[in-house]
């Protein structure tokens, strides 16, 4: 059924009336979303949300930051001496595993890493390659020659 001058002014006056969106639909046999529809395409007022608001709306921008801890990184020693009292302030160091020029073993992964059983191979390494000549033999794979491959597919 398409929207003629008849429903149009009937849909005006439902909605001046403040029949629901959806009792105006019945009445008049459209959808709700096509009254709602027409309606804000022939400029009638808006309604309110039916949905009942909160007085206090929420700041979403304070509900969406994070939560960042406050951490006091200050030397507290001197203001430790005058009160008697010592607390142990944790001082978190950094260790690069790859800025050390030792010789390290061979770094081929055997277990899962969530097993307490978890280690690497540590055999020595090969060369310059960072695993032993074993494991280098399974992570290196040489591809074969297309000039072999071309002869060996060839039916004679």
């Amino acid at each position: 059924m398409p929207w003629n001058d008849v429903n149009v002014s009937r849909l005006r006056d439902l909605w001046d009336q403040g029949l629901p969106t959806a009792q105006i639909g019945k009445l008049i046999g459209f959808t709700k979303n096509a009254v709602v529809g027409k309606a804000h395409r022939i400029g009638l007022e808006r309604r309110p949300s039916p949905i009942r608001r909160t007085a206090v709306k929420p700041d979403r921008k304070k509900a969406r930051s994070p939560v960042i801890p406050k951490l006091n990184f200050e030397d507290t020693s001197v203001e430790q001496k005058k009160t008697g009292t010592f607390t142990t302030i944790f001082h978190p160091t950094v260790k690069n595993l790859f800025s050390n020029n030792t010789k390290r073993g061979c770094e081929w992964p055997e277990g899962h890493p969530d097993e307490p059983e978890f280690h690497f191979c540590n055999k020595e390494r090969f060369e310059d390659k960072p695993y032993c000549l074993n494991h280098c033999a399974v992570a290196y794979v040489i591809p074969e020659k297309e000039d072999e491959k071309a002869t060996s597919n060839t039916i004679t």
